[in-house]
């Protein structure tokens, strides 16, 4: 099975350029985001994530779709670390079922 990993890339660190030369953009090296006790979208196919307030709590949670149209959320922890979340879980809809968009 195809494993990835949700990577996600820090801001811009800063603008580099030597005189009459085009800005250059300089990123911060990549961070695995940790969902619990485990990487956030592991063997999942092509995770790509979204950060909304998905509780209302304030906190930006991640979202993450795939390929195959699963959604999960894993929700911020509060007064953690800013990449401390919480086990990945299924998004649920107002009937109590997994929300999943299927793609095939």
């Amino acid at each position: 099975m195809f494993a990835a990993a949700v990577v996600l890339a820090l801001p811009l660190a800063h603008f580099t350029s030597a005189a009459g030369d085009t800005p250059t953009p300089t990123f911060a090296p990549p961070v695995r985001l940790m969902a619990g006790e485990t990487y956030l979208g592991a063997e999942r196919l092509f995770p790509s994530p979204v950060f909304h307030d998905l509780n209302g709590d304030g906190l930006l949670d991640v979202v993450v779709g795939d390929l195959v149209g699963r959604l999960t959320v894993a929700l911020r922890v509060k007064g953690a670390d800013a990449r401390a979340f919480a086990d990945e879980t299924d998004v649920m809809a107002a009937d109590g079922k997994r929300i999943d968009f299927h793609n095939w």
